[in-house]
């Protein structure tokens, strides 16, 4: 496991920014070949940047800075990166600058002041020009074939256009490079969902210390039986990421279950023995994302035969687990995967198995192939019907509805959610699972 536990945040921004490095030089390249794309125009503004600009900022820009285009040209191979926007040389490692000499903008100052290993002369020899002459010139100086923008009324993560910005584009552009206007939608759905190699070391380390922070919850050195509230637990759960550097993502949640009560979810809800908990919980770390649900018991008095029951539903638990991983195959789509695990898990005797598992890695729920909702076990429209693709993660999210006979045959949700890789041919489980109920 890679020591990422002392990292102070220069640390954790340096190595966010080696990740976008690579990411731009190794990954990039090949999935616009992939998609057939030879120029992908990404365009956002301040607070309003979209998920894909998002992905593309280095550690030193939260946000994008009044409105950033990046423009990426795939020419025989060699593809060039470049950033459109009011001049900030702090990003040049990433992409090259190429609005040099924007209008109304005092750039000889600036440039004494800021930059000024920059050619003055070269400069105060170009014409001024806003960010969408900029980005004529440049369309203009490639001369695409496929022109990728953010429009998808398929995939929000690719729909991050906003309709001002695609007017101005559209209209800086000749009619003859109008036409050539494509959605980028399966190259973002490709550029979201690909982990590289140190991306995928961290989504581990993220995983670990999120179920580390679940066991810490799920003791009796923080719970109390008839004392501590449900609401106190899952609000454990996010303090005690917060204070590692680690936001949630979603607002955490804790469930009892008990005897004569299948589903108990009131912040003021009191722990007591004999309950059955279930909890739901992921963070973002240095842009990466967990997503974590596992469940516990609170011991009692002559409780060996609950326990055992309550054992065999999590063994049953597991094994739709292991069916699912078993059935994920690159190139199926979601659908597929999700009828052939269901059927599997049927077939050898799990009643109600429920499967609602979705990709993860910059969002919580990324793009990417759904592998069935809760909502709907039978066919997925639109995501569903993506394609498993290598060096791919998913929250691995499912149920199964069992009878709990010594709670008078209650049928219970006994849930699992535990963070995978699919890479290989084969899952692997992050931060390994939950082998065994958690007795408290």
């Amino acid at each position: 496991m890679p020591a990422y536990q002392s990292m102070s945040l220069q640390s954790l921004f340096r190595l966010q920014d080696e990740i976008l490095l690579d990411r731009l030089e190794h990954l990039l390249p090949a999935l616009m070949e992939e998609s057939g794309i030879d120029m992908w125009i990404v365009i956002g503004d301040e607070y309003n940047e979209g998920p894909t600009v998002e992905s593309l900022l280095p550690s030193s820009f939260f946000h994008a800075r009044r409105t950033a285009a990046f423009l990426f040209s795939l020419q025989q191979g060699k593809l060039s990166r470049m950033v459109v926007s009011k001049p900030d040389f702090s990003i040049d490692r990433f992409y090259e600058p190429v609005l040099l000499k924007p209008k109304g903008f005092d750039w000889e100052t600036f440039y004494r002041a800021f930059a000024s290993r920059y050619d003055l002369e070269a400069i105060r020899a170009m014409p001024e020009e806003d960010l969408y002459s900029c980005i004529s010139r440049i369309v203009h100086q490639h001369n695409p074939r496929r022109i990728a923008i953010e429009v998808s009324d398929q995939v929000p993560f690719a729909d991050g256009l906003s309709k001002s910005n695609y007017d101005k584009l559209h209209a800086c552009l000749d009619p003859s490079f109008q036409t050539r206007l494509h959605s980028a939608e399966d190259l973002v759905v490709r550029w979201l969902e690909t982990r590289r190699p140190k991306e995928i070391d961290l989504m581990r380390y993220i995983s670990h210390i999120t179920r580390e922070i679940i066991a810490k919850c799920y003791s009796r050195t923080f719970i109390v039986p008839g004392k501590t509230t449900i609401g106190e637990a899952r609000f454990f759960l996010m303090e005690s990421a917060i204070k590692l550097g680690m936001i949630p993502w979603f607002d955490a949640t804790v469930w009892i279950r008990r005897k004569g009560f299948a589903h108990i979810d009131d912040d003021s809800a009191v722990i007591e023995q004999g309950d059955l908990l279930h909890c739901d919980f992921g963070v973002r770390y240095g842009k990466l994302c967990s997503d974590v649900q596992e469940m516990a018991y609170v011991k009692a008095e002559d409780d060996e035969k609950l326990i055992a029951e309550l054992e065999l539903i999590h063994r049953k638990a597991m094994r739709l687990q292991d069916i699912l991983a078993r059935t994920f195959s690159k190139g199926a789509t979601g659908n597929q995967v999700l009828e052939q695990a269901l059927a599997q898990a049927k077939a050898e005797g799990i009643e109600k198995p429920m499967i609602y598992s979705h990709p993860i890695g910059l969002y919580g729920h990324g793009p990417g192939p759904t592998i069935g909702s809760f909502g709907n076990q039978v066919f997925v429209p639109g995501s569903g019907e993506r394609l498993i693709n290598d060096s791919t993660c998913y929250a691995m999210e499912l149920n199964v509805m069992e009878q709990v006979p010594s709670w008078d045959n209650l049928r219970i949700m006994y849930g699992q959610e535990i963070d995978i890789l699919f890479q290989d041919t084969r899952v692997e489980f992050l931060s390994g699972r939950q082998q065994q109920l958690h007795i408290i």
